[in-house]
């Protein structure tokens, strides 16, 4: 028992095992709550407005919690937010809703149809669950219908023909829409987190050990080797985000509308990771990387998931200050809804670098050298 690495086993087993099970914690606990989905009606009739009503009594009544309506006026403001990525999806009433549900009972019954939008780009993930969740109002609603119809030519005492039946079955029929699609580049965003990753912890840690091992014999010399590696700081981070995004066309076969979008934003990303670890292990020295290795397993389940997803813990303290949500949600931001390299989240990242790279360089200055300096000395006869 005084042998030191007979006991160590048991104490990394068991500090491993907990920071490893706690990344697991929000796949695990995942609860949609509250995603924004939005209502439109352009329905001129009083059915549409009523459908709506009725929809949001029913999943009042029921309890379910996990999504949150908006009504918006047009499906242009919804088609905007979903741009902006504000709400996931949406519920339209098309604008002949009340005259198709009127001539269901008549002898030429047309089936009225509601449209669900589902917003793609914006989650793959909440994407495939409002699918489901939104056939299954709509066959809530037609349950709900087929008793108001029924109840009405009851009290009419008009006969039912047999063509009609199936009409009175399902009264409503729901039209599926994608919006921004993701076609197959659905995991497109993911699966560069790694790669230009593991590259600026590679890559930082290799710039700040060739500082460390050089011996300067000048400030002039020193300051030299700090405008190289700077230079080839920047020449390394666009190398990989140019090699990155071709490997994926290679070897996943990815095919971007722009490869050179895609290629620039991953270096930018590339760039402003780099000059963040290497002004962090630069300034606290290297035990402050497993900071950046810890991060990749606990940033990797959170990035995939939206916020509605994620315990409120999460979504307040952890996901805000995760480095990589900024490489996703810009690839997503090009990939699915054609915007460019300097996204919101394109201009987040250039500021990290901005600052990384003076904080590295305010370090540099200030450092007194720990290398023996070469000092003149005149001599005077």
């Amino acid at each position: 028992m005084k042998n030191k690495f007979l006991v160590l086993p048991f104490m990394a087993v068991m500090v491993l095992g907990i920071i490893f099970l706690s990344t697991m914690i929000p796949t695990v606990k995942m609860s949609p709550k509250d995603l924004p989905i939005a209502l439109v009606s352009e329905d001129a009739g009083e059915m549409g407005d009523t459908l709506l009503q009725n929809l949001q009594n029913q999943l009042a009544a029921s309890g379910m919690d996990m999504m949150k309506f908006d009504r918006y006026n047009s499906i242009e403001l919804m088609e905007a937010a979903m741009k902006e990525q504000e709400v996931y999806g949406g519920l339209v009433v098309p604008e002949n809703f009340s005259a198709q549900f009127a001539s269901l009972q008549s002898p030429a019954p047309e089936n009225p149809t509601i449209q669900l939008y589902i917003n793609q780009g914006a989650n793959t993930t909440v994407s495939t669950m409002l699918t489901s969740a939104l056939d299954n109002i709509v066959k809530q609603l037609n349950s709900v219908m087929t008793t108001q119809l029924l109840q009405t030519i009851e009290q009419a005492n008009v006969p039912i023909q047999a063509g009609q039946v199936p009409t009175f079955v399902t009264p409503v029929h729901a039209e599926t829409i994608y919006v921004n699609p993701v076609g197959d580049l659905g995991s497109a965003p993911t699966a560069f987190f790694q790669p230009l990753w593991f590259a600026s912890i590679v890559g930082a840690v290799l710039f700040y050990l060739a500082q460390m091992k050089t011996t300067f014999h000048s400030k002039k010399q020193k300051l030299q080797f700090h405008v190289v590696q700077s230079i080839v700081a920047i020449i390394y981070a666009f190398f990989a985000g140019y090699f990155v995004t071709w490997s994926t066309t290679w070897m996943l076969g990815f095919s971007f509308e722009s490869f050179n979008t895609v290629a620039l934003f991953s270096s930018l990303a590339c760039l402003g990771f780099l000059f963040l670890i290497l002004a962090t292990i630069t300034w606290l020295r290297l035990p402050s990387l497993v900071v950046y290795i810890l991060l990749m397993f606990f940033g990797l389940p959170l990035i995939q998931m939206a916020p509605e997803m994620l315990p409120v813990f999460y979504q307040d303290y952890i996901l805000p200050w995760l480095p990589m949500k900024f490489l996703i949600n810009g690839l997503k931001d090009i990939l699915y809804f054609g915007q460019g390299v300097f996204n919101g989240n394109g201009v987040i990242l250039t500021w990290m670098a901005v600052i990384s790279f003076v904080l590295l360089w305010v370090k540099h200055l200030v450092e007194k050298s720990s290398q023996p300096e070469e000092i003149g000395i005149k001599v005077v006869e």
